[in-house]
């Protein structure tokens, strides 16, 4: 069995860490509208870092990948029906 460098995870966990900065940052900046953009954005990049990474989604089988893929392809329908509510309530 080969032994995993160490070196990706220490990377990825620097990359977090910077993510976790720019998240606390924009709090404190006032952006107004963008603010929830930027974070959102963050919030992505967060989570492909933990899927790629961490959970080695490329380096799985091709039905892992394909469940993946559902998995977010079924959020993006949720969150396509939800925001007409969210938006026409006037927040």
């Amino acid at each position: 069995m080969k032994a995993a460098s160490v070196r990706p995870y220490v990377v990825t966990w620097i990359a977090l860490i910077v993510l976790l900065a720019i998240t606390c940052g924009s709090s404190f900046i006032p952006l107004h509208g963008f603010n929830l953009a930027v974070n959102l954005a963050v919030a992505v990049a967060k989570a492909l870092l933990v899927v790629v990474v961490f959970m080695r989604l490329f380096r799985s089988a091709g039905m892992v990948i394909v469940v993946a893929l559902i998995a977010a392809l079924d959020l993006a329908i949720l969150v396509c029906l939800t925001l007409p509510d969210f938006l026409a309530r006037g927040f």
